[in-house]
């Protein structure tokens, strides 16, 4: 069988050390998105565009709210999901 040179790539979240594999719209697996204060979620969720997954294109403020909650989240994240 061929591969497809469509083929999705891996995405797992995006918490330090975690493997989990999350659909490419989803930002972290459910025990680190929900390990994140609410306040934290919903600036991730104002600040994603639906298809940014696809285009690649993040804007600015999604790329600095992901950060802060991977920051936030820090090694403590690395203890697995």
């Amino acid at each position: 069988m061929a591969s497809s040179s469509h083929a999705v790539p891996r995405h797992a979240c995006h918490a330090t050390g975690c493997d989990v594999v999350v659909p490419p719209r989803l930002f972290m697996c459910k025990k680190h998105w929900f390990a994140l204060p609410k306040p934290m979620r919903d600036a991730v969720w104002a600040a994603y565009r639906p298809g940014q997954e696809v285009t690649r294109d993040p804007s600015r403020e999604y790329l600095e709210a992901s950060r802060a909650a991977i920051e936030y989240l820090g090694p403590k994240a690395v203890t697995g999901a």
